[in-house]
């Protein structure tokens, strides 16, 4: 008696089961079928995981992408910028000239700089209020480290002082003492 086996051409398109998912409401679902080539990227991704330098390159492949998409994008952006656009009212219809689109954005900054941040409590630009902010937050890291240096002189100051004090004490007990 003669067994012959016969295997078929196995390639990576070869179907080795379904691929199954779970739905929102856990419910299982076959979501097609499952390759050569599909079993060999899970167990890639499984070894590739757990190495350690995956999170380097998981980084440098995010840098490289984002990299990629701001290049694409920056045409896209100054040409945004530069062609010119019309205003509209809420209605949609046209308002004024022509402008573009950093005309506007320079606008908007402007006013953002030179107008009254609040009236009922202050009638400073908020520029100003920014430039007031920034300059207390300088002065007030030098007048602490101007304190912290008198603090450590007037304790130096005083340690010695007090030093001389607590020996005139102690000699002037001694003097007592041996007589």
């Amino acid at each position: 008696m003669e067994i012959k086996i016969e295997v078929p051409e196995v390639t990576l398109n070869t179907v080795v089961g379904d691929i199954v998912r779970v739905d929102g409401d856990g419910e299982e679902y076959i979501d097609g079928q499952m390759t050569v080539a599909d079993k060999v990227a899970q167990l890639i991704k499984a070894a590739v995981v757990k190495n350690p330098e995956y999170t380097a390159l998981r980084e440098r492949v995010t840098e490289i992408r984002n990299q990629e998409i701001r290049e694409a994008v920056k045409p896209l952006i100054r040409e945004a910028l530069e062609r010119p656009i019309r205003r509209t009212n809420s209605f949609g219809e046209r308002v004024g000239n022509e402008t573009t689109l950093a005309e506007l954005i320079m606008d908007e900054a402007k006013k953002t700089f030179t107008e009254v941040k609040d009236s009922y409590r202050c009638n400073k630009p908020f520029i100003t209020e920014v430039v007031a902010a920034e300059v207390q937050k300088a002065f007030r890291a030098d007048i602490q480290e101007q304190v912290q240096k008198a603090r450590a002189a007037v304790a130096a100051q005083l340690g010695s002082t007090m030093t001389e004090e607590v020996m005139k004490v102690a000699m002037a007990a001694l003097a007592k003492g041996g007589k």
